[in-house]
Protein backbone atom coordinates (compact mmCIF):
# COMPACT_ATOMS: atom_id res chain seq x y z
CA UNK A 1 0.00 0.00 0.00
CA UNK A 2 1.30 3.51 -0.74
CA UNK A 3 1.16 5.82 2.67
CA UNK A 4 1.78 9.53 2.51
CA UNK A 5 1.97 12.04 5.29
CA UNK A 6 0.05 14.99 4.50
CA UNK A 7 1.81 16.96 6.62
CA UNK A 8 5.60 16.33 5.80
CA UNK A 9 4.82 14.95 2.23
CA UNK A 10 7.05 11.41 3.39
CA UNK A 11 6.17 8.78 1.24
CA UNK A 12 6.91 4.90 1.99
CA UNK A 13 5.18 1.39 0.65
CA UNK A 14 3.87 -0.16 3.44
CA UNK A 15 3.44 -4.11 3.50
CA UNK A 16 0.36 -4.58 6.00
CA UNK A 17 1.10 -8.07 6.28
CA UNK A 18 4.47 -7.97 7.88
CA UNK A 19 4.63 -4.62 8.44
CA UNK A 20 7.59 -3.85 6.18
CA UNK A 21 7.97 -0.30 4.94
CA UNK A 22 9.95 0.81 1.60
CA UNK A 23 10.64 4.69 1.58
CA UNK A 24 10.09 6.13 -1.19
CA UNK A 25 11.01 10.25 -2.39
CA UNK A 26 8.91 12.67 -0.54
CA UNK A 27 6.18 14.50 -2.05
CA UNK A 28 7.18 17.78 -0.70
CA UNK A 29 3.74 19.19 -0.57
CA UNK A 30 2.39 17.50 -2.61
CA UNK A 31 -0.97 15.82 -2.67
CA UNK A 32 -2.48 12.69 -3.95
CA UNK A 33 -5.66 13.37 -6.62
CA UNK A 34 -9.05 12.59 -4.52
CA UNK A 35 -10.06 9.65 -7.00
CA UNK A 36 -6.75 7.62 -7.95
CA UNK A 37 -5.01 3.98 -7.95
CA UNK A 38 -1.62 3.08 -7.39
CA UNK A 39 0.21 0.40 -9.21
CA UNK A 40 3.80 -1.38 -8.41
CA UNK A 41 5.55 -2.61 -11.21
CA UNK A 42 7.93 -5.04 -10.90
CA UNK A 43 11.31 -5.47 -13.14
CA UNK A 44 12.14 -7.92 -15.94
CA UNK A 45 15.12 -9.96 -17.50
CA UNK A 46 14.95 -8.27 -20.28
CA UNK A 47 12.42 -5.68 -22.32
CA UNK A 48 9.24 -7.42 -24.33
CA UNK A 49 10.26 -7.91 -27.67
CA UNK A 50 7.93 -5.86 -29.28
CA UNK A 51 8.89 -2.65 -27.14
CA UNK A 52 11.69 -2.61 -28.86
CA UNK A 53 14.89 -4.98 -30.18
CA UNK A 54 17.26 -2.52 -29.79
CA UNK A 55 20.16 -3.91 -26.68
CA UNK A 56 18.55 -1.49 -24.36
CA UNK A 57 18.16 -1.15 -20.67
CA UNK A 58 15.37 -3.23 -18.47
CA UNK A 59 12.14 -1.18 -18.01
CA UNK A 60 12.77 0.48 -14.82
CA UNK A 61 10.63 -0.47 -11.30
CA UNK A 62 8.22 2.64 -10.36
CA UNK A 63 5.29 3.12 -8.13
CA UNK A 64 2.89 4.76 -10.37
CA UNK A 65 -0.32 6.84 -9.52
CA UNK A 66 -3.08 7.66 -11.85
CA UNK A 67 -5.73 9.91 -11.50
CA UNK A 68 -8.82 8.76 -12.44
CA UNK A 69 -10.70 12.31 -13.06
CA UNK A 70 -7.65 14.07 -15.16
CA UNK A 71 -5.12 12.99 -17.84
CA UNK A 72 -2.28 12.95 -15.27
CA UNK A 73 -0.03 10.25 -14.31
CA UNK A 74 2.60 10.34 -10.86
CA UNK A 75 5.58 8.40 -10.57
CA UNK A 76 8.98 7.28 -8.97
CA UNK A 77 11.36 4.93 -8.44
CA UNK A 78 11.34 2.25 -5.91
CA UNK A 79 15.11 2.76 -4.79
CA UNK A 80 17.09 5.31 -6.06
CA UNK A 81 14.48 7.91 -7.11
CA UNK A 82 15.26 11.69 -6.61
CA UNK A 83 11.55 12.40 -6.74
CA UNK A 84 8.15 12.34 -8.21
CA UNK A 85 7.85 13.04 -11.61
CA UNK A 86 4.11 14.53 -12.81
CA UNK A 87 3.15 13.51 -16.51
CA UNK A 88 0.19 14.12 -18.56
CA UNK A 89 -1.06 12.03 -21.59
CA UNK A 90 -3.30 12.43 -24.41
CA UNK A 91 -5.72 9.82 -24.97
CA UNK A 92 -7.50 10.00 -28.81
CA UNK A 93 -10.66 8.29 -28.28
CA UNK A 94 -11.34 9.11 -31.86
CA UNK A 95 -14.99 10.54 -31.73
CA UNK A 96 -15.39 14.08 -33.05
CA UNK A 97 -18.36 16.32 -32.89
CA UNK A 98 -19.37 18.96 -35.68
CA UNK A 99 -19.23 22.12 -34.78
CA UNK A 100 -22.60 23.76 -33.91
CA UNK A 101 -21.91 27.43 -35.47
CA UNK A 102 -21.12 26.32 -39.13
CA UNK A 103 -19.58 24.02 -41.37
CA UNK A 104 -16.58 25.77 -42.17
CA UNK A 105 -15.27 25.77 -38.78
CA UNK A 106 -15.07 21.79 -38.70
CA UNK A 107 -15.13 19.18 -36.13
CA UNK A 108 -14.59 19.50 -32.70
CA UNK A 109 -12.30 17.05 -30.87
CA UNK A 110 -13.65 15.69 -27.67
CA UNK A 111 -11.52 16.19 -24.24
CA UNK A 112 -8.78 13.26 -23.57
CA UNK A 113 -9.75 10.18 -21.80
CA UNK A 114 -8.93 9.04 -18.83
CA UNK A 115 -7.41 5.97 -18.14
CA UNK A 116 -9.97 3.83 -16.25
CA UNK A 117 -8.11 0.41 -16.02
CA UNK A 118 -4.54 -0.44 -15.83
CA UNK A 119 -2.08 -3.48 -14.89
CA UNK A 120 0.95 -3.84 -14.08
CA UNK A 121 3.09 -7.10 -15.96
CA UNK A 122 6.71 -7.57 -16.06
CA UNK A 123 7.49 -3.87 -15.76
CA UNK A 124 5.37 -2.66 -18.09
CA UNK A 125 1.85 -0.65 -17.22
CA UNK A 126 -1.21 -1.99 -19.37
CA UNK A 127 -4.20 -0.50 -20.13
CA UNK A 128 -7.33 -0.16 -22.68
CA UNK A 129 -7.15 2.89 -24.92
CA UNK A 130 -9.86 1.65 -26.77
CA UNK A 131 -12.30 -1.43 -27.40
CA UNK A 132 -9.44 -2.46 -29.56
CA UNK A 133 -6.40 -0.89 -28.54
CA UNK A 134 -4.35 -1.50 -25.56
CA UNK A 135 -1.88 1.08 -24.59
CA UNK A 136 1.47 0.18 -22.76
CA UNK A 137 3.45 2.65 -20.60
CA UNK A 138 6.98 1.82 -19.53
CA UNK A 139 10.28 3.75 -18.41
CA UNK A 140 14.20 2.65 -19.11
CA UNK A 141 16.54 2.04 -15.99
CA UNK A 142 18.74 3.96 -18.05
CA UNK A 143 16.96 7.60 -18.33
CA UNK A 144 18.37 10.49 -15.93
CA UNK A 145 15.04 11.10 -14.88
CA UNK A 146 11.92 8.64 -15.33
CA UNK A 147 9.14 9.37 -17.99
CA UNK A 148 7.23 7.09 -19.18
CA UNK A 149 7.09 6.06 -22.84
CA UNK A 150 3.41 5.25 -24.68
CA UNK A 151 3.26 2.78 -27.09
CA UNK A 152 -0.26 0.86 -28.30
CA UNK A 153 -1.04 -1.94 -30.60
CA UNK A 154 -4.42 -3.60 -31.77
CA UNK A 155 -6.03 -6.38 -30.06
CA UNK A 156 -9.66 -6.87 -31.52
CA UNK A 157 -11.72 -6.96 -27.70
CA UNK A 158 -13.34 -10.70 -27.35
CA UNK A 159 -17.03 -10.87 -28.59
CA UNK A 160 -19.90 -12.87 -27.56
CA UNK A 161 -21.01 -15.76 -30.24
CA UNK A 162 -24.39 -15.44 -30.58
CA UNK A 163 -26.67 -17.58 -33.16
CA UNK A 164 -28.89 -14.97 -34.15
CA UNK A 165 -27.11 -10.83 -34.20
CA UNK A 166 -28.00 -9.02 -31.22
CA UNK A 167 -27.36 -6.28 -29.37
CA UNK A 168 -24.19 -6.35 -27.02
CA UNK A 169 -23.25 -4.72 -24.07
CA UNK A 170 -19.50 -5.53 -23.06
CA UNK A 171 -17.81 -4.42 -19.50
CA UNK A 172 -13.90 -5.58 -19.34
CA UNK A 173 -11.20 -5.81 -16.85
CA UNK A 174 -7.84 -5.77 -17.31
CA UNK A 175 -5.10 -7.95 -14.87
CA UNK A 176 -1.82 -9.56 -13.77
CA UNK A 177 -1.93 -12.97 -12.90
CA UNK A 178 1.20 -14.89 -13.01
CA UNK A 179 3.31 -12.77 -14.89
CA UNK A 180 0.60 -12.79 -17.74
CA UNK A 181 -2.03 -9.68 -18.89
CA UNK A 182 -5.17 -11.19 -18.65
CA UNK A 183 -9.12 -9.67 -19.67
CA UNK A 184 -11.60 -10.82 -18.14
CA UNK A 185 -14.91 -9.86 -20.32
CA UNK A 186 -18.43 -9.60 -18.97
CA UNK A 187 -21.05 -10.38 -21.72
CA UNK A 188 -24.83 -8.22 -21.64
CA UNK A 189 -27.38 -9.32 -24.00
CA UNK A 190 -29.42 -6.08 -24.49
CA UNK A 191 -29.26 -2.44 -23.87
CA UNK A 192 -29.43 -3.47 -19.61
CA UNK A 193 -26.50 -4.64 -17.52
CA UNK A 194 -28.75 -6.13 -15.05
CA UNK A 195 -27.67 -10.03 -16.18
CA UNK A 196 -24.61 -11.23 -16.50
CA UNK A 197 -25.14 -13.88 -19.94
CA UNK A 198 -21.37 -14.69 -19.66
CA UNK A 199 -18.13 -14.29 -18.43
CA UNK A 200 -14.86 -15.05 -20.40
CA UNK A 201 -10.98 -14.93 -19.39
CA UNK A 202 -8.48 -13.99 -21.92
CA UNK A 203 -4.71 -14.39 -21.65
CA UNK A 204 -2.48 -11.94 -24.31
CA UNK A 205 -0.40 -13.84 -26.89
CA UNK A 206 2.15 -10.56 -27.68
CA UNK A 207 3.37 -12.54 -30.54
CA UNK A 208 0.28 -12.88 -32.67
CA UNK A 209 -1.41 -9.62 -30.51
CA UNK A 210 -4.67 -11.37 -29.69
CA UNK A 211 -6.28 -11.87 -26.95
CA UNK A 212 -6.78 -16.47 -26.54
CA UNK A 213 -9.66 -17.53 -23.92
CA UNK A 214 -9.16 -19.92 -21.19
CA UNK A 215 -11.00 -22.19 -18.86
CA UNK A 216 -8.18 -23.00 -16.80
CA UNK A 217 -6.08 -20.50 -14.49
CA UNK A 218 -5.11 -23.01 -11.89
CA UNK A 219 -5.43 -22.01 -8.89
CA UNK A 220 -6.01 -18.42 -9.09
CA UNK A 221 -8.94 -16.42 -8.46
CA UNK A 222 -10.18 -13.38 -10.51
CA UNK A 223 -11.42 -10.44 -8.08
CA UNK A 224 -13.38 -7.82 -9.96
CA UNK A 225 -14.63 -4.61 -7.95
CA UNK A 226 -15.93 -1.13 -8.89
CA UNK A 227 -14.74 1.03 -11.17
CA UNK A 228 -12.83 -1.80 -13.27
CA UNK A 229 -10.89 -2.67 -10.52
CA UNK A 230 -9.33 -6.24 -11.23
CA UNK A 231 -6.60 -8.38 -9.45
CA UNK A 232 -5.55 -12.35 -8.93
CA UNK A 233 -4.49 -13.60 -5.48
CA UNK A 234 -4.01 -17.35 -5.06
CA UNK A 235 -7.24 -19.16 -4.30
CA UNK A 236 -6.69 -22.28 -2.20
CA UNK A 237 -4.29 -20.72 0.33
CA UNK A 238 -7.48 -17.79 1.33
CA UNK A 239 -10.24 -20.08 1.10
CA UNK A 240 -11.54 -18.91 -2.38
CA UNK A 241 -12.45 -21.27 -5.05
CA UNK A 242 -9.69 -22.05 -8.01
CA UNK A 243 -10.68 -21.02 -11.23
CA UNK A 244 -13.19 -18.73 -10.35
CA UNK A 245 -13.93 -14.89 -11.22
CA UNK A 246 -15.46 -12.97 -8.20
CA UNK A 247 -17.37 -10.34 -8.91
CA UNK A 248 -18.60 -7.74 -5.91
CA UNK A 249 -19.86 -4.61 -8.34
CA UNK A 250 -22.41 -2.04 -7.58
CA UNK A 251 -24.88 -4.19 -4.85
CA UNK A 252 -23.31 -5.98 -1.84
CA UNK A 253 -23.58 -9.11 -3.51
CA UNK A 254 -20.56 -11.26 -4.37
CA UNK A 255 -21.11 -13.04 -8.22
CA UNK A 256 -18.75 -16.36 -8.03
CA UNK A 257 -18.80 -17.74 -11.91
CA UNK A 258 -16.51 -20.69 -12.47
CA UNK A 259 -14.58 -20.74 -15.61
CA UNK A 260 -13.75 -24.36 -16.58
CA UNK A 261 -17.65 -25.35 -15.62
CA UNK A 262 -19.50 -22.58 -16.77
CA UNK A 263 -21.72 -22.60 -13.58
CA UNK A 264 -22.68 -19.40 -11.22
CA UNK A 265 -23.18 -18.45 -7.94
CA UNK A 266 -24.54 -15.89 -6.00
CA UNK A 267 -23.84 -15.30 -2.01
CA UNK A 268 -24.41 -12.38 0.04
CA UNK A 269 -21.78 -11.78 2.51
CA UNK A 270 -23.16 -8.54 3.97
CA UNK A 271 -26.60 -9.51 4.95
CA UNK A 272 -26.89 -9.82 8.32
CA UNK A 273 -25.54 -6.44 8.54
CA UNK A 274 -28.39 -3.48 9.27
CA UNK A 275 -26.21 -0.66 7.29
CA UNK A 276 -23.10 -0.70 4.99
CA UNK A 277 -20.84 2.30 5.87
CA UNK A 278 -19.36 2.08 2.68
CA UNK A 279 -19.96 -0.03 -0.50
CA UNK A 280 -17.48 -3.71 -0.36
CA UNK A 281 -14.29 -3.80 -1.47
CA UNK A 282 -11.40 -6.07 -2.16
CA UNK A 283 -8.31 -6.36 0.16
CA UNK A 284 -5.84 -8.32 -2.21
CA UNK A 285 -3.01 -10.42 0.09
CA UNK A 286 1.01 -9.42 -1.11
CA UNK A 287 2.16 -11.55 -3.17
CA UNK A 288 5.52 -12.67 -1.24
Amino acid sequence: MLMVDTASGSCWLWNPQTGEKTALPSMNGGELPDHCRCLVSDTISSPPNWVSDDDVDHPDSLVLVYDLTRPELLFCRIRGGAGWVKQSYDIDVGIEVPAATGEDEGPIPTPSAVISDMAAVQGVFYYSESRDVIGALFSFADDPEPRLELVTFDARLPTLALDAPQLTVTKSYLLESSRELFLVCLFYIGCTVERIEEVGAYVMDFTEKEWCKVTDIGDAAFLLGPGCFAASCAAAEHGLKSGCVYLADDDNDVHIFDLKDGTRELVKPTQDIPALSREPFWLVPVQP
